[in-house]
C-alpha cells in the first residue's frame, strides 16, 4: 500500500551481536560490556526493532482482513479484494469498479485511482474495437455516492480514437484534477489536456502536445503542471 511513510526504519545491525554503541570499554570508572550487561543490549535491540516495525507499518483501518490495501489518506482507504476495487471510510465500504476487464464486451476496468481523507477518484477505461474511451469519477466515501463524472478529454474527432488518463489527483474538499491524453489512427501524436472537476463542472485548463503526462500536483486548492520545462499553476 502506498502512503506518505518513508524508507524502512529497521535497525541495520546483526541480531546475534550487541549494538556497536554498547560494545565498548568505558574509561574513568565505567563498565565493560559483559555477560551481566548482555540482556540490556538484547532488550534495547528488541525495543528498537519493535519501534521500527510499528513505524513502518500502515494501519489497515476499514480494510477487511483478507483484502489488499492500496491507498491510505486519513481514515479513508482504497483496497482490492480479488479483482474488485473498493473504497472505505469508517463502516461504509463502496465498490469503485473492477481492476480487470469486465464481460460482456466492451471491457471496462479501473486503471488509475486517487484518494483524499473523504473522496476517491477513479479513471475507468472502456476498451472497444480499435477504440479506447476513458471516464473519471468522483466518489464520496462518506455517503458511498458518485458525485460527478466526466470524459477524460474533449472529443477526438478522428475515427478509431484512443482516450486515456495519465495522471489523476483529488483533494480533501472533493476537487478532482487530471491529465487526459487523446489520439487516433489518423492522428498518432497525442494531445494532452489538463482538467479540473469543480462542483460537478468540468473545466479545461490547458491543452497542448507539450504537457508532461504525469507532472500533475494538487495541494489543497493549488494545481500545477509542466508544459515542456515550464511550470504552470492555478488556484481552483
Amino acid at each position: 500500500m502506498k502512503s506518505d511513510a518513508g524508507a524502512s526504519l529497521a535497525p541495520q545491525f546483526p541480531i546475534g551481536r550487541p549494538l556497536p554503541a554498547l560494545d565498548l570499554k568505558l574509561a574513568g570508572g565505567g563498565y565493560r560490556l559483559g555477560m551481566h550487561n548482555q540482556p540490556i543490549a538484547a532488550a534495547t535491540a528488541v525495543a528498537l526493532m519493535a519501534l521500527a516495525s510499528s513505524a513502518g507499518a500502515s494501519p489497515a483501518g476499514c480494510v477487511p482482513a483478507a483484502a489488499t490495501p492500496l491507498r491510505a489518506s486519513g481514515a479513508a482507504r482504497i483496497y482490492s479484494q480479488g479483482s474488485a476495487l473498493f473504497g472505505c471510510l469508517g463502516q461504509r465500504r463502496t465498490r469503485l469498479g473492477s481492476l480487470r476487464g469486465t464481460l460482456p464486451f466492451p471491457a471496462r476496468r479501473v486503471v488509475l485511482y486517487a484518494l483524499s481523507p473523504r473522496y476517491a477518484a477513479t479513471d475507468t477505461v472502456e476498451m472497444g474495437v480499435d477504440t479506447l474511451a476513458s471516464t473519471v469519477a468522483l466518489i464520496d466515501l462518506e455517503s458511498g455516492k458518485t458525485t460527478a463524472t466526466a470524459p477524460a478529454t474533449t472529443p477526438e474527432r478522428a475515427a478509431e480514437s484512443f482516450v486515456s488518463v495519465t495522471a489523476i489527483r483529488v483533494n480533501a474538499t472533493g476537487t478532482l484534477a487530471w491529465i487526459g491524453r487523446r489520439s487516433a489512427i489518423g492522428a498518432l501524436e497525442p494531445i494532452y489536456e489538463v482538467h479540473a472537476l469543480l462542483a460537478g463542472m468540468d473545466r479545461l485548463l490547458a491543452t497542448t502536445r507539450a504537457i508532461r503526462p504525469s507532472a500533475l500536483r494538487l495541494h489543497a486548492n493549488a494545481l500545477s503542471w509542466l508544459t515542456g520545462g515550464h511550470k504552470h499553476s492555478t488556484t481552483l
